[in-house]
C-alpha cells in the first residue's frame, strides 16, 4: 500500500519523477507499522506552524528572494530534517524560527503564538563549537540555567543530570579544549536541552566532525531524543544522515528557495546502521538525490572558464 506523501509542489515533483528508476523501490510505500506511526504523529498537537513565509533583501541589481511561500506544520516530538542545495535558504529559515532573523512576510507560530525574537522555548546547536572556553563542561551547562534564574545548587544538580543524559558526567570538570569534537557537541546539546525548549534547532551540528565521529553522534542524538520531550528541526547536506535521523524530510529548491517536497520517511524505527542498505532506505535516499541533483541533459551543464594552469601536453579526457 502506498501512503499519501506531503508535497508543496506537484509540478516540480512530477518533473523529477520522470527520472525515477523503476529498479528502486517506491519511496512512498510504507509498511503497516510505519503508516500506523505516522497516524499517531498526526494525532499529536502541532508545535510549529509556518505560513507563507518569505525572506528577501535588496541588492544593487534589485530584490533577491532567499525563499518564498514556505508553509508547513510540525507535530510534537517529530524529527524533521531540512535538506537542499546551497543557497536555498535552509539556514536563514532556521534563523527565522529561532528568532535570530526577521521574515519579510508570513508568520511563524510556536504553540500558536507568533515568534518575535529569541526565547528559551527554542534551543539551538550550531556546526561550530559554541562553548565558553573559559568555563568547565559543568559550568557551560549551568550557564543558561543560572541565566534563567535558578540558584547555583539547583543549576549544578540539573547540569549533572543533563551531562549524564549525554554520557559525559565523568568530564564535568574538563574544559572544552580537552574534549574531542563529538564530546563538545554533546555538551552543546546538553546545554541547549537544559533549558527544556519546545524545539531543538540544529544547523549542521555534525558537519565539522570526521565520518566515524559523525556516525556515533547520529546514534547519540537518537538515543537522547527518545528520552526527552523535544521536537527537533535539523539541517544537513548529507543524504544518509537525513534518512537515518528523520521522521519527515523537507526538501528545498533554489532560485528562489522553496519547498519542493515534504517526504514521509518510510524507514522503520528504531533505526540502525544495518538499515542503510535496505530497500526502504535506498528508496528514500534515491528520491532525495533526484530532487537535489536532477538529471542534466548533455550540453546543459554549467561551463566554467577554461584557463590552462599546467604545461602538460596530455589530456585527462
Amino acid at each position: 500500500m502506498v501512503a499519501q506523501c506531503f508535497s508543496e509542489s506537484d509540478a516540480s515533483a512530477e518533473h523529477t519523477m520522470m527520472h525515477y528508476n523503476p529498479a528502486i523501490a517506491d519511496y512512498r510505500a510504507q509498511a503497516p507499522e510505519v503508516q500506523a506511526r505516522f497516524e499517531r504523529i498526526r494525532q499529536r498537537p502541532v508545535i510549529l506552524s509556518v505560513r507563507d513565509l518569505q525572506k528577501c533583501y535588496a541588492t544593487d541589481e534589485g530584490t533577491h528572494v532567499v525563499f518564498e511561500n514556505v508553509s508547513l506544520d510540525i507535530h510534537r516530538r517529530e524529527f524533521i530534517t531540512v535538506i537542499g542545495p546551497s543557497g536555498c535558504g535552509k539556514s536563514t529559515f532556521l534563523r527565522i524560527i529561532a528568532g535570530l532573523d526577521d521574515a519579510t512576510s508570513g508568520e511563524v507560530l510556536l504553540d500558536g503564538k507568533p515568534v518575535s525574537g529569541p526565547g528559551p522555548d527554542r534551543g539551538m546547536v550550531f556546526q561550530g563549537y559554541t562553548l565558553f572556553p573559559w568555563l568547565t563542561v559543568r559550568r557551560n551547562v549551568m550557564f543558561g540555567l543560572e541565566m534563567a534564574g535558578k540558584g547555583a545548587s539547583t543549576a549544578e544538580s540539573e547540569a549533572r543530570e543533563w551531562l549524564a543524559m549525554v554520557g559525559l558526567e565523568k568530564f564535568e570538570n574538563a574544559y572544552p579544549h580537552e574534549l574531542s569534537g563529538g564530546m563538545k557537541q554533546r555538551v552543546a546539546i546538553a546545554r541547549a536541552l537544559a533549558a527544556e525548549p519546545r524545539i531543538l534547532i540544529m544547523d549542521e551540528p555534525f558537519g565539522a566532525l570526521d565520518a566515524i565521529t559523525r556516525c556515533k553522534m547520529q546514534s547519540h542524538l537518537l538515543q537522547i531524543w527518545k528520552k526527552v520531550d523535544v521536537t527537533i528541526l535539523f539541517i544537513t547536506h548529507d543524504l544518509d544522515e537525513a534518512v537515518y535521523l528523520s521522521d519527515r524530510i523537507l526538501v528545498m529548491g533554489t532560485n528562489p528557495g522553496r519547498v519542493v517536497e515534504f517526504i514521509e520517511n518510510r524507514v522503520q524505527r528504531p533505526r540502525s546502521v544495518q538499515q542503510i542498505l535496505s530497500p526502504e532506505f535506498l528508496a528514500v535516499k534515491h528520491r532525495l538525490d533526484e530532487l537535489i541533483h536532477p538529471v542534466i541533459a548533455i550540453g546543459d551543464e554549467e561551463k566554467l572558464p577554461m584557463v590552462k594552469m599546467t604545461a602538460a601536453n596530455d589530456e585527462i579526457e
